[in-house]
């Protein structure tokens, strides 16, 4: 049976562990966000030679569970790469999420790339707009309104994603709740604390999404 006064007591113990989930979530959004950058941008002008290595590396990091990427990175590359056997867990997961949701941010920008209309494109260059013009102008004010909202829905799932980085011993939120559930077995009330955190957090994420919607629609 529920009981409320383990669960208050459980949860501030578990939330504890917020500031890991947070560091691996911003970590990996700065270098997902570049690695989907720059993907999307050697996919959208198919750069000759790139662009089929970068449609592999997609398809693969989209394709394959991230459980199965985290221990093929940790322990199977590891085998044959001193720099990986002397990162720590932390170190490991941030890596593989990174690559992981680059591929999935890398959609969502060229996505956002091509639906700008080409006939914009081509109006632009008879009004004599150089390449710069034309990306400060037309394309990214364009893009960025339709990359938004699913480069918001990426970070979703990363912060959901973190909770696999404890499969590895980083002592995370879900860390945390193994722990407790060790000692007390009372895991309805422990999970309960670790869904209300999760939802938490990327509540107050939605709520930001919503702002930087806005700023975006004002601005242009």
């Amino acid at each position: 049976m529920f009981k409320l006064s383990y669960f208050l007591e459980v949860l501030p113990i578990i939330a504890r562990k917020v500031n890991v989930t947070f560091e691996l979530t911003i970590v990996s959004t700065i270098f997902a966000l570049l690695i989907g950058v720059v993907v999307a941008i050697i996919n959208y002008y198919k750069v000759k030679g790139l662009h089929q290595l970068t449609r592999v590396y997609v398809s693969v990091m989209r394709g394959t569970p991230i459980v199965a990427q985290l221990y093929f990175f940790y322990y199977g590359l590891a085998l044959y790469s001193a720099v990986i056997r002397d990162m720590t867990p932390l170190v490991a997961v941030a890596v593989v999420m990174s690559f992981n949701m680059g591929a999935f941010m890398s959609e969502s920008i060229r996505g956002a790339l091509l639906s700008v209309d080409e006939g914009q494109k081509e109006a632009a260059y008879s009004l004599g707009m150089t390449n710069f013009q034309l990306i400060t102008r037309i394309i990214i004010p364009q893009a960025v309104r339709v990359a938004l909202p699913p480069l918001f829905n990426d970070v979703i799932n990363l912060i959901k994603m973190t909770s696999r980085a404890f499969m590895l011993g980083v002592p995370d939120i879900m860390g945390a709740a193994k722990i407790e559930g060790a000692k007390t077995f009372r895991y309805f009330e422990i999970y309960a604390a670790v869904m209300l955190i999760y939802w938490v957090i990327i509540f107050v994420l939605g709520l930001v999404h919503k702002v930087l919607e806005k700023k975006c629609a004002n601005m242009y």
